[in-house]
């Protein structure tokens, strides 16, 4: 058994000892009665004192004794230099404690101490109230003390604050005050711990002394706490990440893992451990890699972990995305968790041969299938050209050269067959076979135009090509009346290409191939129209222009101006409900674009019209086969009287407000939102088109001056509406047999 003894013995067992004298000594002799070479170390307490790293009270000599062979020798001197209880006065007892590190043993001796008191006594007590504080960062907190003079004689005394930070304390470590004999004093020190990364959350002991100038000093001492505050902030760099990180042309198996980049940064004042979990819907799916495994964050610092994901990846398919969630752990939670305390990463594991060679694989399957199978969604067989919204915005209707009208209910992103309507009978209209799914009518002829009756949007008005127009229910498509002009031998085959109804649904314009326009009225909301036309006017005889053709009708919002349209590129004003004395039509007033385009001709026309709704300023836009668009007031224009007042047309002199190209070819129908910031426009080049106006009514260069296109067909573009309801929706009809549905958010 190996030897480890410690012999020591003291060269005294009493020792006197009187402050301000000269130091008093003993020896402490230790023998190493061991077989190994160790060194020796001795420590002294006096039993009831208090411990203050600052105050000592004795040396030694050496302090640390070198290692020694077995059977040496090693003598310590100890000096005691001051007394180890301040102001006692009496006999304590001192523990000597021998050790040696090398044999984990010690050895204990003890002397008797007495402390005579000296000449000089001890006239301060200094107290606390309160020994234990606790502030957080920036705030202060206020210490008092208590010092009494015990002497018979007044004294000026200084307190000083020890023990921590001098730029901790509000003001200076010191208070100055005079007592009197036997008086009491108060003061306060003010300690304000200053920001988050300066004051880490720990115990701060701190001594306050009191010294006079006749006296012995006293002291007290205390601990402020510095609570915790803050927080670790938790981020990610980027959240979602592929495998492989680029795509590859080629296949690529050797791609497995993906590494986030998460951070953390100590905005408290706390030092912090930080270690890593990985959970979530797909964590069994990975392995994980964290670098490094436990993260050191001191204060004010930000420290990097990289998590590496590895999983597989499928073959084939489109990949698959997995769901994880970081969570951090904190070793010091009085503050709780890292803000936030999760963080969701998603990986996408793409295929390992890419998605465009599956893609070329499966083609020729997908075009035999497509071939074979034929599947159709249901449409028209002939180009659509008028759609329309239904008073409420619920529904679509549209016609189509196909002689049928077909209705549409409104979905999230698309237009679908109404389930109301299924076509009972044999679906067949212009000798071709149609879906019978959402088809409400089939008509006599081609549809040309449709319109709903303002007060009744459960009818619509349908213009065809063999000039009747019929009035029918909706949604069942039964016909309720038709209207056609028996008086005109030429009325039949006139092509009806516009229809207008007035606000209060008691009055129809319509527009006709031949040049004519025809007023159609009732009584009241709850009758049918009159057989016979209220009105007609021959705008081919009128304005002396053969060939004219009225394309385009609209009525100003206030109902009391109709604008006519067509080619050689002019539009007609009719003030059609101004009374007058004799029975003959209203007047006329003709605007010309010759001055706006000198190319005008009978093959240039303007195509569409368009009011801003509810707008006391009658704000008219057109469009023209030019693919100009032009924005008008029409109650700037100015009336030139004709000479010949036998005639009853007037000539225009109206300025544009605004005046843009819209497109290389026609833009064949216009329409504006309700407040007419936007305008939509629809046309030969395919393209629905949104412009934004300034409040001015002019093109808004600064937001899209070439327009926003929101969709792009490989056909004309014949017919748009638009129906500001849960955002603003548009619907186009097109020469490819669609009826499609737009939303602006």
């Amino acid at each position: 058994m190996e030897k480890s003894v410690i012999n020591a013995s003291l060269s005294t067992q009493n020792l006197t000892f009187r402050p301000g004298d000269t130091p008093v000594s003993f020896e402490v002799a230790v023998n190493n009665d061991s077989d190994r070479f160790v060194n020796f170390q001795i420590e002294v307490t006096a039993a009831g004192e208090t411990r203050n790293t600052g105050y000592l009270w004795y040396r030694l000599e050496p302090e640390v004794a070198a290692a020694k062979p077995p059977g040496s020798s090693t003598i310590f001197q100890v000096f005691i230099y001051n007394t180890p209880i301040p102001g006692f006065v009496g006999t304590v007892n001192l523990m000597v404690k021998i050790f040696s590190p090398q044999l984990a043993q010690q050895s204990r001796l003890v002397l008797r101490l007495k402390i005579e008191r000296d000449n000089r006594p001890t006239h301060l007590s200094v107290e606390l109230p309160v020994r234990e504080f606790q502030v957080y960062p920036r705030n202060s907190v206020d210490i008092p003390v208590r010092v009494r003079n015990l002497g018979q004689q007044p004294t000026d005394v200084v307190l000083r604050f020890t023990g921590v930070d001098p730029s901790w304390l509000t003001g200076s470590t010191e208070r100055r005050l005079f007592l009197e004999a036997g008086g009491l004093a108060e003061a306060t020190f003010q300690c304000q711990p200053p920001s988050v990364v300066q004051a880490p959350s720990q115990n701060y002991p701190f001594t306050i002394e009191a010294v006079s100038n006749n006296g012995y000093p006293s002291s007290a001492e205390g601990n402020i706490e510095v609570l915790p505050v803050g927080f670790i902030d938790f981020g990610i760099t980027q959240k979602h990440l592929k495998i492989p990180s680029k795509s590859a042309w080629l296949p690529d198996w050797k791609s497995d893992t993906a590494s986030f980049e998460l951070l953390f940064k100590n905005a408290s004042n706390l030092n912090q451990e930080i270690n890593l979990q990985v959970q979530g819907r797909d964590w069994r799916k990975c392995s994980f890699k964290k670098l490094p495994e436990i993260t050191n964050l001191h204060l004010a610092e930000t420290s990097k972990v990289i998590l590496d994901v590895k999983t597989k990846r499928p073959w084939l398919g489109i990949g698959k995305t997995l769901l994880l969630e970081a969570k951090s752990e904190l070793s010091d939670q009085r503050l709780g968790s890292t803000d936030p305390a999760t963080q969701t990463l998603e990986v996408e594991a793409l295929p390992i041969i890419p998605l465009w060679l599956q893609l070329a694989a499966i083609a020729l399957l997908a075009a035999l299938l497509a071939w074979i199978l034929q599947p159709r969604d249901v449409m028209h067989t002939r180009s659509v050209n008028s759609v329309r919204f239904s008073g409420i915005g619920l529904s679509v209707v549209s016609g189509s050269d196909d002689c049928t009208l077909r209705l549409w209910s409104i979905g999230a992103e698309r237009l679908d067959p109404d389930d109301r309507v299924t076509y009972v009978g044999q679906p067949v209209a212009c000798n071709k076979a149609q879906q019978p799914k959402g088809l409400m009518a089939i008509t006599d002829d081609a549809v040309e135009v449709l319109r709903f009756m303002p007060l009744q949007n459960d009818r619509v008005a349908v213009g065809l090509d063999n000039g009747v127009i019929e009035l029918r229910d909706v949604p069942s498509g039964a016909k309720i009346s038709e209207l056609q002009d028996f008086k005109d031998p030429k009325a039949k085959g006139d092509r009806v290409f516009d229809l207008a109804f007035t606000s209060n649904s008691l009055n129809l314009f319509s527009g006709y191939g031949s040049g004519k326009v025809r007023l159609w009225s009732r009584p009241a909301s709850n009758t049918d129209f009159l057989p016979e036309p209220r009105e007609v006017i021959d705008v081919q005889s009128t304005l002396k222009l053969s060939g004219f053709q009225v394309r385009a009708l609209n009525l100003s919002p206030d109902a009391k101006t109709l604008v006519i349209a067509g080619n050689f590129k002019r539009f007609i004003l009719w003030q059609w409900n101004r009374i007058q004395s004799d029975k003959q039509f209203p007047g006329l007033s003709v605007q010309n674009l010759e001055k706006l385009d000198p190319l005008v001709g009978r093959e240039d026309y303007i195509w569409g019209l368009a009011f801003v709704p509810n707008s006391a300023e009658k704000i008219l836009a057109t469009s023209d086969s030019a693919g100009f668009i032009t924005i008008w007031n029409l109650n700037q224009c100015q009336t030139i009287k004709n000479p010949n007042p036998q005639e009853k047309v007037n000539e225009l002199n109206c300025s544009p407000l605004d005046r843009w190209p819209a497109s290389k070819t026609s833009v064949h129908s216009l329409a504006f939102s309700d407040d007419g910031s936007l305008l939509v426009s629809g046309g030969d080049d395919g393209r629905v088109v949104v412009w934004y106006l300034t409040s001015e009514h002019k093109l808004d260069k600064t937001k899209a001056a070439e327009g926003k296109t929101i969709y792009q067909s490989s056909k004309k573009i014949n017919s748009i509406d638009l129906k500001s309801n849960q955002g603003t929706m548009i619907v186009s009809g097109s020469e490819d047999f669609q009826v499609k549905l737009h939303r602006i958010k």
